[in-house]
């Protein structure tokens, strides 16, 4: 079993590579704006973004890079943006536990 110390080590971590967000409208790539990064009482690693097209745009895909530049996390979405929004909030979330195999 992994001691509460190792969880929070593997949660700082994954806190410590989120370093830059992109999201993509077509085949278009724009950099998004990573609020914040945190570790929440629960124990999860939640990443907020800003995704700010400047208009009206559906975005496509959206991902989390680590210091290398290398994809860490990314989702697959079909989010629409109006021309009248000024952005939209999106977030991550990284639960980290063991769990026992049946």
């Amino acid at each position: 079993m992994l001691t509460e110390n190792a969880l929070e080590k593997f949660r700082a971590f994954v806190k410590r590579n989120i370093y830059r967000a992109r999201y993509r409208t077509g085949s278009t790539w724009r950099e998004a704006t990573i609020n914040q990064v945190e570790i929440q009482s629960g124990g999860t690693v939640r990443a907020w973004l800003a995704i700010n097209p400047g208009g009206a745009a559906t975005v496509n895909r959206v991902e989390l890079l680590d210091p290398a530049g290398a994809t860490w996390a990314y989702q697959d979405v079909s989010i629409s943006v109006t021309a009248q929004q000024t952005g939209i909030l999106y977030w991550f979330d990284f639960t980290i536990r063991e769990e026992e195999a049946e």
